[in-house]
């Protein structure tokens, strides 16, 4: 438990030194910070909408408002708590302004653009390349609304209380996902020895 906490903290550190650094007009952090959250804002943002291309130019426009509104990043206190809520709220205003919108179906909210190329992370071992297909085909098979809660705890590193802020329920709710997650790749990994 101790180890996630010190984990979170130097993530909010790091966070916050790329902050000071875009305050101070320095693109580069803004380019790092960009890279270290985009495809985890994509993921969250279909919590929200379902069509991807409303969720990556809201995602952009997230960093547009961070760069904007550069003079304003002192005040903030958790950087990635603030993006993710930017975002949510963003996504929460179109999805008011345009109720009558088709729905994409499951296999373009899978798309790639949402979750990092089987390219982008080589793994030397062709065991674990193996393991890494079988754990996701476990997940696809988890119910949308557990799986996405799983990977904001277990992939993006919040903790539960603030997944129930941003989502709007209460962490127990939040726990039993998980719990529901934990159980269903438990079982589909043991079916598989």
């Amino acid at each position: 438990m101790k180890i996630k906490s010190i984990r979170h903290s130097v993530i909010t550190s790091e966070d916050l030194f790329l902050f000071e650094q875009i305050q101070e007009g320095d693109t580069k952090a803004l380019d790092v910070f960009f890279k270290k959250y985009y495809d985890k804002l994509c993921r969250f943002g279909v919590l929200f909408e379902s069509n991807i291309h409303i969720i990556e130019e809201k995602v952009d426009d997230v960093f547009i408002q961070l760069w904007s509104n550069r003079d304003q990043l002192n005040k903030i206190k958790n950087p990635k708590s603030y993006i993710y809520a930017i975002l949510k709220n963003d996504l929460l205003r179109v999805k008011n302004n345009y109720q009558t919108r088709p729905l994409q179906n499951d296999d373009q909210l899978n798309s790639s653009s949402l979750y990092p190329s089987i390219e982008d992370e080589i793994i030397a071992n062709e065991q674990k390349e193996i393991n890494k297909n079988v754990i996701k085909n476990v997940l696809e098979s988890i119910p949308k609304r557990t799986r996405q809660i799983f990977e904001m705890s277990r992939i993006d590193g919040f903790k539960y209380k603030e997944i129930s802020e941003l989502l709007g329920i209460s962490p127990k709710t939040v726990e039993n996902h998980i719990g529901l997650a934990l159980r269903h790749i438990s079982s589909n990994i043991s079916k598989l020895k």
